[in-house]
């Protein structure tokens, strides 16, 4: 069933990165999401950029808040199908480093 779960996490932008901060999520909790669609944006030391979903699904778990600084591989959020327990969802948040 983890193969129908998804991390959204800090990505690396460039060279210099170590981190990055949430600026503002784009989609809601509960809401579906496309390959491709905008989900939230971050922000590092020198801009404002926009991270994409890879998967489609719903995203099922907000992980960090918005004006969290996280480090590069963090996650921030959970997409997978709405049929996957919220049970599998809370578990795959903790083996991932998410609180």
């Amino acid at each position: 069933m983890t193969d129908a779960i998804h991390a959204l996490r800090m990505p690396k932008l460039g060279l210099t990165m170590e981190e990055g901060q949430v600026v503002a999520w784009k989609v809601g909790e509960g809401q579906a999401v496309a390959p491709g669609q905008v989900v939230l944006e971050i922000e590092i030391e020198k801009s404002t950029n926009e991270v994409e979903a890879r998967e489609g699904g719903v995203l099922r778990r907000q992980v960090a808040g918005e004006g969290e600084t996280l480090p590069i591989g963090a996650l921030l959020g959970v997409i997978a199908a709405s049929e996957v327990p919220d049970a599998a969802i809370d578990a795959f948040v903790a083996e991932n480093g998410g609180s």
